[in-house]
């Protein structure tokens, strides 16, 4: 969760900056992640024009790589980390979104200390682990590209 956030999974992420902020082609972009009992998948979602389409996914694709590459600033983890504890408590905000998260947690069949392992996860991640774990599952290489429209 930490390194699709850096990624793509809030406003000030590295896709939003680059392909949004920097070069223009889009609006927004983003990148989430959907996690199933035995497997899971990361996604990236955006709509571009037809002229900057192949632009847009070389764009993606370094940004993808350098994941791979560089260590994720002090600076950058810690605005991810505050964003990610900032959005954990304020997804808390009364008793349905309480019972919202025990409702997943039992579910997935996960032990009720798990907020606890996501938060402590959230505090003490490295940008070493972080790179580890872009260089075993951001294979660009190998995601499935979609594009609907001219390419």
């Amino acid at each position: 969760q930490v390194l699709n956030t850096v990624l793509g999974g809030y406003f000030g992420s590295r896709l939003m900056a680059n392909i949004r902020e920097d070069k223009g082609y889009t609006y927004g972009i983003g990148s989430g992640m959907s996690s199933l009992k035995q497997s899971g998948a990361i996604f990236i979602a955006t709509e571009v024009g037809a002229d900057v389409c192949r632009a847009a996914l070389t764009e993606i694709e370094k940004e993808v790589n350098l994941l791979k590459t560089d260590l994720i600033s002090d600076d950058e983890l810690s605005l991810v980390r505050n964003y990610m504890l900032g959005s954990l408590l304020g997804s808390l905000e009364n008793v349905m979104s309480h019972a919202d998260k025990f409702k997943n947690i039992y579910f997935s069949g996960l032990g009720y200390d798990y907020f606890e392992y996501y938060t402590e996860t959230i505090k003490t991640i490295t940008s070493q682990r972080l790179k580890e774990l872009a260089n075993q599952y951001l294979d660009y290489d190998n995601f499935y590209k979609v594009v609907a429209g001219k390419y």
